[in-house]
């Protein structure tokens, strides 16, 4: 396995997690874990006609289920995180370092104009 490298500097399209996975708000914490599982993904957006509205992650799957709760009887939109953070693909990995840190969140979407073009995490840099 190589490891790659990063400056500080680089613009955040170098590291980001291309494409993105969308699932409807609608659909169950059950239907959505099996989607994660699936894909091997630990977040997904979450669209509704069209729209960026929300992001759930395996974290926010995971405080349902230490609640003891019903996957099957939880929608998606109940424990979604709004509003989606975003940063532009030419933006540096520190920007994104920071933002992260200042906002209190693990996971960014890249946008190059109005268009989502991926996602940056923490993780993206380990790589």
């Amino acid at each position: 396995m190589t490891l790659r490298t990063y400056e500080i500097d680089d613009p955040v399209s170098s590291v980001m997690t291309k494409g993105v996975l969308f699932v409807k708000s609608s659909k169950n914490l059950a239907e959505t874990a099996s989607i994660m599982a699936d894909f091997d993904v630990g977040s997904l957006l979450v669209g509704d006609n069209g729209n960026a509205v929300g992001i759930v992650t395996s974290k926010d799957i995971i405080k349902v289920i230490s609640e003891d709760k019903e996957l099957k009887k939880i929608k998606v939109r109940d424990i979604m995180q709004t509003p989606l953070i975003e940063i532009s693909a030419h933006e540096t990995i520190s920007s994104a370092l920071l933002k992260m840190k200042e906002q209190k969140i693990n996971h960014l979407i890249v946008v190059d104009g109005d268009k989502i073009i991926g996602m940056i995490n923490p993780l993206n840099l380990l790589i």
